[in-house]
């Protein structure tokens, strides 16, 4: 009688956690939302299934009229937390082919509402539903669908793909903010040839593409391609274009002799010519070096290999840097 009341008493604090946390029940930490559900549905079934299974084990201790009672108890209960483990499966499996959808989506997207940035166009759905299948497959006694399963077993690959485009837009990024202002429109066709090969990422191919390594491999090429580009031409700009230039601006025009020094009219105007002469040596030339500078660098741009399909650098633009 004793074992029997402790039971009724444990068959109701079942019932009432089970009443008052349906619908929000305590997850374990680091479970996804359905697996965490069906644990504590489990766990709550295990409290009040361990003793019964004792209690059939002597089925003489269940013929009196309170174990009549508790029995319906434990079989209402017991259909209740089954019921609650099979709503939120069925409703998962009945999830997984929309969620499976966002692998036919294009793998990267220029997002209007960030400034047509680019994005990595991977869905969390995706790795939510890993996460589900992995942890359920692991509890045991749940029947794991096909396309599930299939999702589970390219884990890896999609969890790759994303990194490594995530590192490569970021990298893309970095590349692009190098450019000097000042060269943004001559070098505006290199980025944009990058982009068109960036293209298919946008157009073509989906997560369950098979030429997503050889559509990597070569967005990787031709961004290291414009990052040397850029880097070439910064260097040439630093080092003899910007430096010369710093150093004809701080030429003097006019030669003033020392305050403590007097000299006459001719002197000042003699002293005027040999420094006029000396001057216009250097600066003719740094203008030299500045003008042979700018044609090296125009030159690097324009011989840059552009895809067919975009515009190389403009002769208009060219006539705009060299006047």
């Amino acid at each position: 009688a004793v074992i029997f009341h402790n039971y009724g008493l444990e068959l109701n604090q079942v019932q009432e956690q089970y009443e008052k946390c349906k619908t929000g029940p305590p997850l374990v930490r680091n479970l996804p939302p359905v697996a965490g559900h069906i644990t504590w549905s489990r766990h709550l079934y295990k409290r009040i299934e361990g003793p019964m299974r004792k209690f059939q084990s002597n089925p003489s201790v269940l013929m009196g009229r309170d174990a009549k009672k508790l029995i319906r108890m434990y079989n209402k209960m017991a259909k209740t937390l089954i019921e609650f483990e099979t709503l939120w499966y069925q409703a998962w499996v009945n999830s997984i082919e929309a969620v499976k959808t966002g692998l036919q989506a294009t793998l990267i997207i220029k997002h209007p509402d960030d400034g047509m940035r680019f994005h990595v166009n991977f869905d969390a759905e995706i790795l939510q539903l890993i996460r589900e299948t992995r942890c359920m497959d692991r509890m045991g006694g749940i029947e794991m669908p096909d396309a599930a399963k299939m999702v589970l077993l390219q884990e890896q690959k999609f969890k790759t793909y994303n990194h490594e485009l995530s590192y490569f837009l970021k990298e893309y990024r970095r590349v692009t903010q190098l450019v000097k202002p000042i060269v943004s429109n001559l070098l505006k066709p290199h980025i944009e040839n990058l982009e068109f090969k960036m293209r298919p990422g946008m157009v073509t191919l989906t997560w369950t593409s098979m030429n997503i390594e050889a559509y990597l491999e070569d967005v990787w090429k031709e961004l290291d391609k414009l990052e040397q580009l850029i880097l070439t031409v910064n260097d040439l700009m630093e080092n003899r274009i910007d430096a010369n230039l710093k150093l004809v601006s701080n030429v003097l025009l006019v030669n003033l002799p020392e305050e403590s020094e007097l000299v006459t009219l001719d002197e000042f105007v003699e002293m005027q010519e040999r420094h006029v002469r000396s001057t216009t040596d250097f600066l003719v030339a740094k203008s030299l070096e500045i003008e042979n500078a700018v044609n090296d660098m125009l030159g690097i741009m324009v011989a840059f290999e552009f895809d067919p399909h975009v515009p190389a650098v403009t002769e208009s633009e060219i006539i705009k840097v060299k006047a």
